[in-house]
């Protein structure tokens, strides 16, 4: 990293003037310009994004502790303030405003990287009380009401791989600056009733509104050769590549057009269910229901392992007489591909994957509730090979994915309201990319 002749702190506003958004009935886009500044780099990696939430009534009127008192409605512990937030544009202000990155999904990839945290991280310090975590979903409702018509204030660093991965300073005048675009979500993607049976649920009397909306920052000032040394920006970027599975045994093909393959991380969402409804939680990470097995290959042959990942016991093969708080399925093979995707080491220093967190999101599978959003499961093919930051080349393979699991059957012990559905397959590929100022060409 250059070295810095001194540093500025900096604080940038919408550039729409704009200082209140809502997602229904007003400005959803926020949007904030970065100007380049003579002899200095900007370090993305000190970015902040700030603003107070508050949860508005369809009269304009916040809703208060009482009224949370008697609601039950709650959004993804886990992800907290981020939940806010369906989508990420950064561009060059320079000639032809190039779209350096588009983090779509934003919401979900960001749950998903959070598997490498514990629960007791999410109660405690930035997680907790500036990114409006909690352990469970009646503690992030606390979050949601205000005091005096005032929301929360919260802080978080946006998870794009320009932003947080990027280890490298940024040549703001070759970029001739940076505007980041942000998107809200929906409200019926960001909230969600914890009880669809209770009275009192989400309906469209609720409306999210950000106030005193920042992007705090850093510029590093540094000598002249070292700002014409820096001619580009490498990153890890995200595409993600959806299929559905629709039956118990299927095969899933993708050929992700990247130059530099890191990993794919597969998570499963029900198709019914988890798409605009304020009955589920949108951002849920469970595991694919009742999987059994599964196995990957590249371009036909078996790889990287040339073995099926047999899940023991799988959902489908615990005796009918489980209590549904001990429903757990899964070992410690298929455990080891997802996490070592997700931090690159096992046994982790801490996981939200766990038995735990399994059991309770299959609990509230079986009673149709939102009581807990901490599991985090999928299905990962990491191809570093166990050497954590290398990438291979992988132009245009064929990646097949079979997974075998309780889609659309009659295994009874297997929540009924999920088994009868198709489930949706977001295959997240993560990849190296390379920003050019010259040109302003992002190639990947």
């Amino acid at each position: 990293m250059a070295q810095s002749l001194y540093k500025k702190y900096f604080e940038v506003v919408p550039v729409n003037n704009i200082t209140t958004f809502q997602v229904n009935g007003g400005t959803n886009q926020i949007s904030m310009l970065i100007p380049p500044v003579n002899g200095a780099t900007l370090s993305t990696t000190d970015m902040v994004f700030s603003g107070t939430l508050t949860i508005k009534k369809a009269d304009g009127t916040s809703y208060t502790t009482a009224d949370f008192g008697t609601t039950d409605i709650s959004f993804d512990s886990v992800n907290g303030a981020h939940n806010l937030i369906s989508r990420v544009d950064i561009l060059s202000q320079g000639s032809g405003n190039a779209l350096v990155e588009q983090r779509r999904q934003y919401s979900l990839i960001n749950k998903y990287r959070r598997g490498t945290l514990s629960k007791n991280d999410l109660a405690a310090g930035k997680y907790n009380v500036q990114q409006l975590c909690s352990t469970n979903s009646n503690g992030a409702r606390n979050w949601l009401s205000s005091n005096n018509d005032v929301g929360h204030d919260f802080a978080i660093q946006l998870n794009t791989g320009f932003l947080m991965d990027n280890v490298q300073q940024v040549n703001l005048g070759a970029a001739n600056g940076l505007l980041v675009k942000i998107y809200l979500n929906e409200v019926s993607n960001a909230l969600f009733s914890i009880d669809p049976a209770a009275a009192n649920k989400l309906t469209s009397d609720f409306n999210i509104e950000l106030t005193n909306v920042k992007l705090f920052g850093r510029y590093n000032f540094v000598t002249q050769p070292v700002l014409s040394a820096l001619t580009g920006v490498q990153f890890r970027k995200i595409n993600d590549l959806i299929s559905v599975v629709q039956s118990a045994n299927d095969t899933i093909a993708n050929t992700p057009m990247v130059n530099s393959l890191h990993k794919i991380v597969h998570i499963y969402q029900p198709n019914d269910t988890t798409a605009n409804n304020v009955d589920q939680n949108n951002t849920q990470c469970n595991q694919l229901v009742g999987l059994k097995k599964y196995s990957v290959s590249n371009n036909g042959s078996r790889h990287p392992y040339n073995y099926d990942i047999d899940i023991t016991p799988s959902l489908s093969e615990l005796p009918t007489t489980a209590g549904k708080q001990g429903r757990v399925s899964g070992n410690a093979e298929q455990m080891y591909f997802f996490i070592s995707a997700l931090n690159s080491q096992y046994p982790p220093v801490h996981s939200l994957v766990n038995a735990e967190n399994q059991a309770k999101a299959f609990e509230d599978a079986t009673d149709n509730k939102n009581n807990s959003t901490l599991n985090v499961n999928g299905i990962a093919v990491d191809y570093s090979y166990g050497f954590r930051g290398f990438s291979v080349p992988m132009v245009n393979n064929l990646l097949q994915i079979n997974p075998e699991s309780s889609v659309l059957t009659n295994d009874g012990i297997v929540p009924t309201s999920v088994r009868n559905q198709t489930q949706t397959q977001n295959g997240f590929i993560e990849y190296d990319a390379s920003l050019t100022y010259q040109g302003m060409m992002v190639s990947q």
